[in-house]
């Protein structure tokens, strides 16, 4: 009889544990590596995706990342977007208009210089009544990394928490 009182506290923690596991896996985030370019990204995001290969040779390398996030009666709309680019710089001059002057000509924008880690971006912020969307440019060396994302006003929030975890994890060699 001895042996029975430990089979019921075994298999509570047994399921404790396993549940415990469960929760650690679907709580943490992907982690995107290519190139020069590496971040993490929350597991309810995923990869679109892929253009080029983000090394010294790119002209142009892109990664789309997507979720499906629902409104608050849990109705998805739209989806929303996570694009993170690195575009080389093009040699000689071209004649276009700034990014103060662009932006500025929309309605609820906004454009501040911020610091990122080792590096200092221009971020481009416009919120209206159909959609969101934020873009951080760096200028590193000979490329222009871009970060953007577009999604419905409703899922500004979520969709904001992974944008920064992708800035705050982000690293350029």
């Amino acid at each position: 009889m001895d042996e029975n009182r430990y089979v019921v506290p075994a298999i509570i923690i047994l399921v404790v544990l396993v549940v415990v596991i469960i929760a650690v896996a679907l709580t943490g985030n992907n982690t995107f590596e290519a190139g020069k370019v590496s971040f993490q990204y929350p597991n309810s995001w995923g990869q679109n995706h892929l253009v080029g290969n983000f090394s010294n040779n790119s002209l142009y390398s892109e990664v789309t990342l997507t979720s499906d996030i629902p409104d608050a009666n849990g109705v998805v709309h739209q989806t929303s977007y996570i694009i993170f680019l690195m575009q080389m710089k093009a040699q000689g001059a071209i004649n276009v208009p700034s990014t103060n002057a662009v932006v500025m000509n929309t309605t609820n924008s906004s454009v501040s210089t911020v610091p990122l880690g080792n590096f200092t971006a221009t971020q481009i912020g416009s919120y209206g009544p159909n959609l969101a969307e934020k873009i951080t440019i760096i200028n590193l060396n000979n490329y222009y990394y871009v970060i953007e994302f577009i999604c419905p006003p409703y899922a500004y929030n979520q969709t904001s928490e992974a944008y920064n975890l992708i800035l705050d994890t982000m690293k350029i060699t």
